[in-house]
């Protein structure tokens, strides 16, 4: 009986010590796996703030570089030399002013001679028989509805209009049409043709003349000696008239002198000058 109790006392002693043992050895590896993540984030942690710093370095030094292009592209627009000026850079940039306003003198004509050839078709479809009614209105710069559909019909092609024994007829669809590329806000008008009325017929939606249609062209002759481009194209002309080998003022036929094909910017200061303004292509005011 008393081996009985004395081998189950050392049972019970010998479970207290294995569970004291387990106990130690889960608190173990509890303590390594946590010292093992911890570990492990202190590395992530420590790779992210290098990753961070590495970006933050890398975005100084572009910063950096884009500095330093900058300066050196001051530099070499020389814009520093205000800040450092003497003597010699006065004397230097007086002499450099010079050429530059010499170089624009000479770009000036140039530059007119080119806007001539870029611009002057605009007035390739604006003229006036000097037989016309309007002629004095026109040297006048009153640009009328009148004139207007009166150069219209300048450019109005004969294979549009009906031909009868002794007048013809054409569209209004079709005088809108040649008159919207010349001019803006189209309006229907009778108007005088040098001689011939053309009348408006609303009923129909036609124009009808009095006798057959000729267009007489012109004899005034152009030359454009002033050209400025802004929002608008404005065209400054002097303008003479050329019969028979001589030549006239426009507006009160005052002969000038014999004319022999010369440029007109001869007569410049005794000839009729117009000033056209343009928009968009479009003829908008001609001024005296």
């Amino acid at each position: 009986m008393a081996k009985a109790k004395e081998v189950e006392k050392k049972e019970k002693v010998d479970l207290t010590s294995i569970k004291e043992e387990l106990k130690d050895y889960v608190d173990l590896q509890i303590k390594k796996g946590f010292n093992e993540e911890l570990e492990k984030s202190n590395k992530r942690l420590i790779r992210e703030k290098n990753k961070k710093i590495l970006f933050k370095n890398i975005v100084i030094i572009i910063l950096l570089a884009l500095v330093c292009f900058l300066l050196f592209l001051l530099y070499k627009s020389k814009y520093f030399n205000k800040y450092f000026i003497n003597e010699n850079t006065t004397t230097n940039n007086v002499i450099e002013k010079t050429e530059t306003n010499n170089k624009d003198d000479t770009k000036e004509e140039i530059s007119l001679q080119t806007l001539i050839n870029q611009y002057s078709y605009l007035l390739d479809n604006i003229y006036i028989s000097e037989n016309s009614e309007y002629i004095s209105d026109y040297y006048n710069g009153k640009f009328t509805n009148e004139i207007k559909s009166y150069i219209a019909l300048n450019n109005l092609n004969k294979e549009y209009m009906t031909t009868e024994e002794d007048y013809n007829i054409f569209s209004e669809d079709k005088f809108k049409e040649i008159y919207e590329k010349l001019f803006d806000n189209f309006e229907n008008v009778s108007f005088d043709y040098n001689g011939n009325k053309i009348r408006y017929l609303s009923m129909m939606k036609s124009y009808i003349s009095n006798n057959l249609i000729n267009n007489e062209g012109t004899n005034i002759k152009k030359e454009i000696i002033d050209i400025k481009v802004n929002d608008n194209i404005v065209i400054t002309t002097i303008e003479g008239l050329i019969l028979d080998g001589k030549l006239y003022r426009v507006l009160d036929n005052a002969e000038i002198e014999n004319y022999n094909n010369e440029d007109l910017i001869k007569y410049e200061n005794v000839l009729d000058k117009v000033i056209y303004t343009f928009k968009d292509g479009k003829l908008i005011n001609i001024e005296k």
